[in-house]
């Protein structure tokens, strides 16, 4: 079926929402991570077929999802372009959701693109809800796009401003009394606990978050929960507690609900397989830590290009752990050119921590190593 809806020209839709913003053609191609070229003639097309280019966009440029042609049969195309749609309250949510979308698959880089507008508008439009029918709808919104924006920083290594954000976030989850908001607050500070590695607060955080949804039937929350437990439990040389809390967080993946959580908390096979993998690398296994990450990457969503760039800098962490230099560079590499595109600043940090340990050793010569280091540095000129 055509995605071309009332005429509307979606490439020039795309080219006014691109100058609203104040971006570039080159702006916005760097953002796709595609050719000024292809930006170009994106914005001459009348209907732009690649349906998940299209979802980006949206998310990106804030573009209502329904005058690309998504979700066409709800309602009628607004005449008014830059106005909210007949249901504000959806159109609201239907954004936040795929600031997250892209937040989870482009990283910072394109999560950060208008994103501070954007909280504004949110935090305009929930201030002028207050005590009218959309009020929750409307701060359960707020609380996820502070969230967003806490993740946001900290993947950037801006742990002050995500501290904030997350304290805002927790703020409005508490005045709505609502659990799930509570506990995956207290999930994303554990990580970045870990991140700043202060895994003894993480393992604080993160079992706050568990005696949260303790009997919600959020096993989608609780699953991810543990796995990130296991992590900081690994980090901090306690094995026999890393591995029960890895083992319960399989045991949830087979736990089905009727709950729909809003949390963005991913929790798949592939992501437990992933965890036990990095907590093999953390306890110095690192046969099985290779082992177990492949596993975990054969499935893993390959558009979750973030969580791929760390997953792989992790396992050239383990092929170092077992001197097997040339197989340790080639994954870096693979991991630095995914990271660099997407804006991760945690995964580039890690890798140059890696190249200083390599740097040091015997095999401080050897070609891979030479080339991952100007790798490093060009990224940082």
């Amino acid at each position: 079926m055509s995605s071309e809806i009332s005429g509307i020209h979606q490439g020039g839709l795309v080219a006014r929402y691109r100058k609203h913003m104040n971006m570039s053609q080159q702006d916005l191609a760097d953002a796709m991570h595609v050719s000024l070229r292809t930006v170009q003639r994106l914005e001459k097309e009348a209907v732009i077929e690649d349906l998940n280019r299209r979802r980006f966009l949206v998310a990106l440029l804030g573009i209502p999802a329904t005058y690309m042609g998504l979700n066409i049969q709800q309602q009628a195309i607004d005449e008014a372009l830059f106005l909210f749609n007949d249901d504000p309250m959806t159109f609201l949510e239907d954004m936040v959701a795929n600031r997250w979308k892209t937040h989870l698959m482009g990283g910072p880089l394109s999560a950060s693109q208008g994103l501070e507008r954007f909280v504004k508008e949110v935090e305009t439009f929930s201030q002028k809800m207050q005590g009218k029918q959309w009020h929750h709808r409307a701060h359960v919104q707020l609380c996820m796009v502070y969230q967003l924006w806490a993740s946001v920083a900290g993947d950037m290594m801006l742990y002050d401003k995500s501290r904030f954000f997350y304290q805002k976030a927790f703020s409005v989850a508490k005045e709505l009394n609502d659990v799930e908001l509570m506990a995956s607050i207290r999930v994303r500070e554990g990580v970045l606990f870990m991140r700043k590695e202060e895994p003894l607060k993480a393992i604080t955080h993160l079992q706050n978050a568990l005696e949260l949804v303790n009997g919600q039937g959020l096993y989608h929350l609780r699953g991810n929960t543990l796995a990130m437990l296991s992590e900081a439990y690994a980090k901090s040389n306690q094995s026999q507690a890393c591995w029960r809390s890895v083992g319960l967080a399989e045991n949830a993946l087979q736990q089905r609900s009727q709950v729909k959580e809003r949390n963005y908390r991913i929790f798949s096979p592939s992501l437990v397989a992933a965890h036990k993998g990095v907590d093999a690398l953390l306890l110095r296994d690192y046969d099985r830590a290779i082992a177990l990450i492949d596993k975990g990457l054969k499935t893993y969503n390959p558009t979750l290009t973030p969580g791929r760039a760390r997953l792989l800098a992790r396992k050239a962490e383990a092929y170092y752990g077992k001197r097997e230099i040339e197989d340790c560079c080639l994954i870096a590499h693979e991991a630095l050119d995914l990271a660099k595109a997407v804006g991760a600043s945690n995964t580039i940090t890690r890798l140059q921590n890696l190249h200083v340990s390599l740097s040091q050793s015997p095999w401080k010569k050897e070609p891979g190593v030479i080339h991952l280091g100007i790798a490093l540095t060009a990224d940082t000129q």
